[in-house]
């Protein structure tokens, strides 16, 4: 087959970036021409790299994180009660893998959404399916949801995916509804799959603000026994260029 040839056949199967790499190739000197299987390797590094960065392309739009956070710009330090080796043993993300769940404290502008977002883009990057809700986003679409009918197929979509995220938490009371929806979440995701919470309240405030004791206790017994509660602490940093 020649050149040309191996060419078309390539694109026609969509392998853009063996492409690029067999059309560089054509352009070597002699001296400097890799040998067949040199090149097959080169390729196919190349469509595999393509394709990875895609899948995370993918991935990250799916998530909607609200701040393009990452774990490189986060600033640790007992002032802020955030530990280096703690996140790095995060990082690995066997706690997804796992079904265990992240909560996040502290108060305005400490930095709870970007690290929670720090982790959805770690978790992105390693290919985990992810998503991030703001509470006060995430409760009044399920409540239209009973209303409309969908209900069942978005908690179904929302369980689906190996990390949720739901950032600012308790700012407001829940109502019954959405007490019942939360609680329903946090059983589907039980050992399965994993949560993070960020509020602004302690986590020891969170019985009280669900509300109905009897659902309260169900929903702090999924959440309350995690080895990961970060409760953050300094000054704003929201115009600080890592956080």
């Amino acid at each position: 087959m020649n050149p040309t040839a191996t060419l078309d056949t390539l694109r026609s199967l969509k392998l853009s970036a063996m492409v690029d790499v067999y059309e560089a190739s054509l352009r070597f000197t002699p001296a400097d021409t890799p040998t067949p299987g040199e090149l097959i390797a080169r390729m196919a590094e190349a469509e595999w790299n393509l394709r990875r960065q895609r899948k995370t392309d993918r991935l990250l739009r799916q998530a909607a994180m609200r701040i393009p956070a990452s774990l490189d710009r986060l600033t640790f330090g007992a002032e802020r009660n955030l530990n280096a080796d703690t996140i790095a043993n995060l990082s690995t993300m066997d706690w997804i893998r796992d079904g265990m769940s992240v909560l996040v404290t502290g108060p305005t502008g400490v930095g709870k959404s970007f690290l929670t977002c720090a982790l959805g883009h770690e978790a992105c990057l390693k290919g985990i399916t992810t998503r991030y809700r703001p509470a006060i986003k995430l409760f009044p679409e399920l409540r239209m949801a009973r209303v409309d009918g969908s209900y069942h197929e978005k908690i179904a979509k929302l369980n689906k995916t190996s990390l949720l995220i739901i950032d600012d938490f308790a700012l407001q009371p829940l109502n019954g509804d959405d007490r019942l929806a939360l609680l329903e979440i946090l059983d589907d995701r039980y050992n399965r799959a994993a949560t993070i919470i960020a509020s602004q309240l302690p986590v020891n405030k969170w019985h009280q603000l669900i509300g109905e004791p009897t659902i309260a206790d169900a929903i702090m017994d999924r959440l309350a026994h995690t080895p990961w509660i970060f409760e953050l602490k300094g000054g704003s940093r929201r115009a600080k260029s890592g956080t």
